[in-house]
This record gives C-alpha cells, structure tokens and sequence, in this order.
C-alpha cells in the first residue's frame, strides 16, 4: 500500500567473523581440498557448551509456553516492571502464573516471537515444569559466538575506500529512506561513518558492548558514501541498534536468551511500523537434532525465527525476510545455522568469498580466516553444504571499528561479514522495488540476482549476491607458505628481516595451495635464472624440508581454473654462505699454539700464556695440573673472564699443566666455543 520498508539486520549472535575466539578450531584443518566435514552424528558428539549458572548454582534456562496454554487468559496489557507493557497480557498472566506455581523468577519474557521466558531453575524446578502440560520444551541456555591479483580489489576514492566486498555486490548506492536495519549484535558503537538512529538492549546487556564486532557489520551495512572511512553497500541506511549483550560489560549476558530476546523486540517493532524487515543474523551456534537430556536444543530459536519471518495478516504483522552467517567451522551449516531448507521461505543462510570469488576454506593446512582483532585467532572457512543458498564477500574485509572508544577501521575476515552485504542488498531492493511486500517476494528478488563465476564448493556451483546481476569470472586462489610464514598472497622474502638469515645448511619448509584451480605450472629460480620447470602439476603439492646452496630462490606457480581463469603466487628464499665458526687461540710469548699439541717448558724459563676469542662477550677460564698421586686435578677456575686475558711471567712446576676456556658469542649458530693448551714442565 505504498508503505516504506524496513531492513532488519540480526548480527554478531552465533558465528562471526573471524573475530569469533576459536584460535584452535583450525588446528586439524588437514590438506587443503579435503572435506571437513563430519557426519551428523560426529557433529552431535562434540562437547556440551558449558552450562550458565548462578552464584548458587542454578543453571539457566529458556521455557517455551504450549500452544494453546495462554489463550485462557485476557489480553489486557499487564505491567511488569522487569519487562515492561508491551508483551502480550495474556502471556503475562500465565508466567506469573507459572511463576508462583513453581516459586522461579523469570529473567526474561518472550510474546512476540515465541511464548514463554527465561530462569535459573534447580533439577527439581527443571522436572517439575517438564510436567506441567502447559509447558512445551525446557531447554538449556547457551553461550553464542560472534562469527569476516584478484576478481575485486579495494579501491581509494580520495581518502575513503570502497571495499571490495561492497564491488563485488554491486553496492555503494546511497539509501533513499525506504528501509531501516536493525543490527541485534553487541551494539553498534559512536562511530562517525554510521549514524545510529535508536538503541535497545537485553536484559543485562549494555547498550554498547566492548567488542565491536556490530559497529563492523554496521559499516558494511551502512557506513556513509563521504569522503573518508569506507562506503556501505546500502550506504546511509537508517540503522537501529538491538544489543544482546558482550561478556566483557555484562558476564554471560551474551547467550542465546538475550538473543531471542533481540528478536522478540524486533518483530513488536516491526509490527509497529508495519514494515516487511529483513533479519540478518551473523552469528552462529551448534544446532544439535538429538534430544538426549541436558544437550543443548535449538527448539526456541527456530521458532522464534519462524514467527520473525511469518505474515500475519490478523495483527498486521508484515513478516521478515531471515538472512544469517553459514559460520566459521568449515563444516556442514545445517549444523550451525537456521536449516529449515524450504524454497521461498524466507530465509537465506550466506557463506563466505574471498576477492577472487572462491569459498574460503583452509588454505596450505591453515585457517581460511585470519583474525583482524588482536585477541582472536585465525578459523578454519566458511561453512558449506545444502543449508548454503548464496554466497557473499567475507575475507579481509574492511570496515568500521573501535578500539576503546576511538573509532577507526581495521580488516577482518568471517561469514559474519559475508551476511550484512546479503541483508543490505537485499534492503536496497525493498527500497528501489515497492512491489517487494513479502518475505517470500524479498528471497525470490534476492535469489534472481545471485551470479556464478565459475567456482565450485563441495562440487556444486558457487552463486553469489550480486544487486547488479553482472558476471564475473572467478579466479583461483594460489598461495604459498614458506618456512614459518603464514599463507599468503605475496610473502616476503624468508631469509631477509624479520625472518634470520638462512644458510647453506639450514632447512626450510615449503609448500603451494590452490583453490578453485584444476592444474598449475611451477618454475624455479636461482639467482633469477631458470633452473627447472614442471608443467600440469597437481594444485596443492608439498616440497617439505628443503636444503639450498647460496643464493636467491624464487618459486613461481600459475594455475588454471576449470573456466580458463588464471593466477599466480610466488615464494622467495635468501641463502648466504655460512660465515666460519669462531675459535679462541692460544699463545705462548705471543706465537699462537696449534691445536691440539702438548708443549715442554723449563720449570726454570718464565714465560707469557695468553687466549683470545674473537667475537666472545665472556670466557670462562678452568685450569687443571697432575697432583703427586698422578692424577690430573683442579688448579683454578675463572668465570666471567673477558675474551682475551694473558698471563705474564708463568713459571711450572714439574707437572702436566691443562687450561680449558669455554666462551660465549652473539652467533645463534656456534653458541659457545671453546680451547684447550697443555703444557708439561720439566
């Protein structure tokens, strides 16, 4: 009826971006090309999250409401002030019911998505309420994780930069005012690219958490089409700020009851302005199907997601277009993401590409994510599979950020990233096509203009948003990793600062990965002169430990895609000739000894005996002589001594006479060096 849309965006909740803290999740990544992913019931065996207790003990838990066990009650408003008037009165009156029936005390109340709260509850409260037949499922809370030569490149316009995810999907137009995006994440900070027009936050949450992982979806989203900082993909979007809570501001306030909580607010917002939204979730958390006692279920959640995406014309209520991060695991996303699987439903789960427009995955047996905040560690790629429906940019992306609360931009890498360029694209869309006023109608739109360049995942194609339609040709991605460098598209040259120097008979570890690439031809260099060449080889291959004589190394590889699509990565070693070990020489009147031959002495001649040790910080000096039974014993020792000492007028006794002088040097390959001079007087 010619109302404006909002574009609702969900992100930070369970799968972020390669900010998300799961440094050793790519430990086990394997050789690039193998699937990792487990089977379901692998997947299900994995470790219980742990649980969210009280100071007493008591473990956290989201109840959902039987269908039909509120409808009893009237629907007048009732006022609570943990929670306000704007739930359902109905819903109000048969918590407080179960409240007092149970002696519990809710955390949080939920009418809008779902039916039903949140509250610490002991074993006893937990089975008696999974009596209660107005009680449908009793589940325990979890904590949530916040899952970020080329196709596209980043590209400067004056002192701002367009990035290349924004290219790639054909944004950086600025919003007319038809849509609104919502960003349920850990709260979007003051940050002078994006404008926040209101905020919100969950029980316990802070309106702005520490961790900014929102303030970057923000900018991917929204961030101004100025002068400076980056360009959003819808950019200028009106943005609304729906914080579900960081442990940094708030302990265990980022769980999966504040999330729902999030999306609670959201629809009685959406119903309000009477809006199709669209929800971007970019976050992730294991969905397990089992329903063994105690696991973690994702019930509550799905239905609550369900009702965000459902019309109801009874109450006006225009539905939500559901987009969400695939996840970071490089596993199957139907384990981790909203898996529903149902054609024009309304939802879309997004993986991640990099600037050449293969999936991330891992890469030279490391994780496809490198982390761009400090205090996270690299993850293993983008998760895969038929939960899949489009892919969207999420490797070294740039956007908004803040350290502190000094705004700034960084690079990151994720599939949290990937989901906003889908949601404000898909924004974008409601706000230029007034015929768009179904979910359905927004995921049809959004699924006509997802474009192949050729890359495969898994053996399917890969089909990534694009608002233009326009085609591209993906190219593969080719990178080695050499000797303790990370993978890479240009590596520096190991052997030159910072890396130590190598030397002839130093070893060092080398290897090239290709993703997307069917073969690849190799080429060696010594010194810039071709000394071998093999063509058609396989598109990842370990050389392993190498030796090599002196010189400059350089390996090319340039690898070739299924569509005839081209690239290339190269890796350089610097040897240099060993320098030649350091020695302390001895000396008798200033004419060096040599090594290893006794020399007689007169008792009756005096006499210099001196050491030098070219290149030593210290020496410790150990002198032995034979005692009267014969056996040579300790005379005097020395430490600390420096690296060059004589002894003038030395007269023997008759006896064998031995100095030893161990010396340390600044040189990592001769540590210690050391000497020895006998003498016999007679």
């Amino acid at each position: 009826m010619g109302k404006r849309v909002h574009a609702l965006a969900v992100s930070g909740l369970f799968g972020a971006a390669a900010l998300g803290a799961m440094a050793g999740a790519q430990a086990q990544a394997g050789t690039a090309g193998a699937s990792l992913a487990q089977p379901a019931a692998n997947v299900l065996a994995a470790s219980v999250p742990a649980r969210i207790t009280n100071e007493a003990g008591s473990v956290h838990y989201i109840v959902t409401f039987a269908d039909a066990a509120a409808q009893r009650y009237s629907a007048k408003a009732v006022s609570d002030p943990r929670f306000g008037a704007d739930h359902d009165g109905r819903v109000m009156r048969l918590l407080h019911e179960v409240e007092a029936a149970h002696r519990i005390a809710a955390t949080h109340a939920y009418s809008h998505t779902l039916q039903g709260f949140a509250a610490y509850l002991t074993v006893q409260q937990v089975e008696a309420l999974r009596r209660d037949p107005r009680i449908k499922a009793v589940a325990a809370n979890v904590p949530i994780e916040s899952s970020a030569s080329a196709v596209w490149s980043d590209v400067a316009v004056g002192a701002s930069t367009l990035p290349w995810g924004v290219q790639a999907v054909g944004g950086s137009s600025t919003s007319n005012g038809g849509a609104t995006v919502y960003v349920v994440d850990s709260g979007i900070g003051n940050h002078p690219d994006v404008a926040v027009s209101a905020r919100w936050n969950a029980p316990g949450a802070c309106a702005i958490g520490t961790y900014p992982h929102s303030t970057f979806v923000a900018g991917i989203i929204a961030a101004r089409n100025d002068t400076v900082g980056v360009t959003g993909v819808n950019a200028g979007v009106k943005l609304v700020s729906l914080a579900y809570g960081d442990n940094q501001c708030a302990a265990q306030s980022k769980t999966l009851a504040n999330a729902i909580a999030a999306l609670d607010e959201a629809k009685r917002r959406i119903r309000i302005g009477g809006r199709v939204a669209v929800v971007n979730l970019s976050s992730n958390f294991e969905m397990p199907t089992a329903t063994t006692p105690g696991t973690p279920l994702a019930p509550a959640f799905m239905q609550s997601v369900r009702s965000l995406i459902k019309p109801d014309p009874a109450t006006g209520y225009p539905g939500a277009f559901f987009v969400q991060s695939a996840g970071n695991k490089y596993k199957d996303a139907c384990q981790w993401s909203f898996n529903d699987r149902l054609p024009s439903d309304g939802a879309m789960v997004v993986g991640a590409i990099d600037n050449n427009g293969q999936p991330v995955q891992p890469l030279n047996g490391e994780g496809g994510f490198n982390a761009g905040d400090p205090r996270f560690g690299p993850e293993p790629g983008s998760n895969f599979g038929p939960c899949v429906d489009a892919w969207a940019p999420g490797k070294r992306i740039v956007s908004t950020w803040m350290n502190g609360t000094a705004p700034t931009y960084i690079s990151s890498s994720g599939t949290s990233w990937a989901a906003p360029h889908v949601a404000a694209l898909a924004a974008r869309l409601i706000e230029t096509t007034p015929t768009l006023r179904t979910p359905a109608e927004v995921e049809n739109a959004v699924r006509a203009r997802l474009v192949s360049g050729g890359a495969l995942t898994q053996g399917q194609p890969l089909r990534s948003a694009s608002l233009t339609g326009a085609a591209y040709s993906a190219r593969p991605t080719v990178e080695f990793k050499i000797g303790s460098l990370p993978s890479g598209p240009t590596p520096p040259v190991f052997g030159d600062a910072p890396t130590p120097a190598l030397v002839g008979s130093g070893k060092f570890f080398l290897r090239y990965d290709a993703i997307g690439a069917q073969s690849c031809d190799v080429r060696s260099y010594v010194d810039g002169n071709l000394v071998e060449q093999k063509l058609g080889q396989a598109p990842v291959f370990t050389w392993g430990e190498l030796t090599r004589g002196v010189g400059l190394h350089r390996w090319d590889v340039d690898c070739r895609a299924a569509n005839g699509a081209t690239n290339s990565a190269s890796a350089s070693a610097r040897v240099v000739k060993a320098a030649p070990a350091p020695v302390v020489v001895f000396s008798i009147d200033g004419v060096p000894t040599v090594k290893g031959v006794r020399r007689f002495i007169p008792t009756t001649q005096a006499f210099t005996l001196s050491y030098a040790a070219a290149g030593a910080s210290s020496c410790n000096v150990l002198a032995y002589r034979t005692a009267p039974d014969g056996w040579l014993g300790p005379w005097f020792e020395s430490p600390n001594q420096p690296a060059a000492y004589s002894w003038t007028g030395l007269r023997l006794t008759v006896a064998t006479h031995r100095w030893r002088v161990e010396c340390k040097t600044s040189n990592p390959s001769y540590p210690i060096i050391s000497a020895e001079q006998e003498i016999d007087g007679y």
